[in-house]
C-alpha cells in the first residue's frame, strides 16, 4: 500500500508541475501575442494611418460605426498678395488679417480682414452689402450707391463690392473706428458651402486703387479645401 500511495503522489506532483509549465507557457505566449498587437498598432500609426484602438489586455477595438466628423471651419483658402503683411486678427470673428502698404503720398496702410460667423451664420448676402454702403458718406451727408458685380469663382457664387467716401466703421467688426474721410472699400461676399464668407478691404482711394488688381486676385484664388 505504501508503494502505490508513494506512486500516487509522485504522479500527481509530476502532473502539478506539467501543468504548471503548460500554464507559463501560455501565459508567455498572450504576452507576446498582446505585444505583437501593440507592436502593429504603433507601426499602423507610425505609417500616417490612424492608430488601431487596444483595451488593457492588447486586444485590438473594432472602430465604431457612426457619423463622418465634421468639416473643418475653416473651409476656403486662397493666396494673398505676396506684399500683403498677414497680421494677427483684431476679433475672434476674423480669419486673417492683413496690412496694404501705402501709396506714395499716402501715410496709412490699407487693411483687409476676413470674417467668417460659422455654419449658416453671417446674414444675406444684400443685407450685408447694404451694412457696408452705411459706413460710407458722401459730402452731402448720404451714403453712395456701391458698385456692385457678381460672378463665380470655384463653382461659388462671389458678389463683388466698391465704394468711397467717409469711412466710418462698425464697432462690432474691432479695429480703428476714426472716421476716415478719401476712403475706399473693396469687398467680396463668397457664397461658400456652410456659409457665406466676407472680404473686407479698406483703406484711403489711392493705396486701395494701387491694390485693386492685387485683392482681385486673391478673389479670384478662392477655393475649397
Amino acid at each position: 500500500m505504501r508503494s502505490v500511495t508513494r506512486n500516487r503522489i509522485s504522479l500527481t506532483a509530476s502532473a502539478v508541475l506539467l501543468l504548471s509549465a503548460l500554464g507559463c507557457a501560455g501565459g508567455a505566449s498572450d504576452d507576446a501575442s498582446r505585444e505583437d498587437r501593440r507592436d502593429t498598432a504603433a507601426a499602423s500609426s507610425s505609417a500616417g494611418s490612424p492608430p488601431s484602438l487596444v483595451d488593457s489586455r492588447g486586444n485590438r477595438i473594432p472602430p465604431t460605426k457612426g457619423a463622418p466628423a465634421p468639416a473643418s471651419e475653416a473651409s476656403l483658402q486662397w493666396t494673398a498678395p505676396a506684399a500683403w503683411i498677414p497680421e494677427p486678427p483684431a476679433s475672434a470673428m476674423r480669419k486673417a488679417q492683413y496690412s496694404l502698404p501705402p501709396a506714395p503720398g499716402d501715410h496709412e496702410p490699407g487693411q483687409c480682414a476676413v470674417f467668417y460667423f460659422g455654419a449658416g451664420q453671417g446674414g444675406e448676402v444684400r443685407a450685408n452689402v447694404d451694412r457696408w454702403a452705411s459706413q460710407f458718406t458722401e459730402a452731402s451727408g448720404g451714403h453712395p450707391s456701391p458698385e456692385i458685380t457678381e460672378g463665380k469663382v470655384s463653382g461659388m457664387n462671389v458678389m463683388r463690392v466698391i465704394t468711397e467716401g467717409t469711412y466710418t466703421p462698425s464697432p462690432m467688426m474691432g479695429g480703428d473706428m476714426t472716421p476716415k474721410p478719401g476712403s475706399m472699400l473693396l469687398g467680396a461676399i463668397v457664397e461658400a458651402p456652410e456659409a457665406n464668407w466676407f472680404f473686407k478691404c479698406t483703406g484711403a482711394k489711392k493705396t486701395m486703387e494701387t491694390h485693386r488688381k492685387e485683392f482681385d486676385a486673391l478673389i479670384d484664388s478662392i477655393h475649397t479645401r
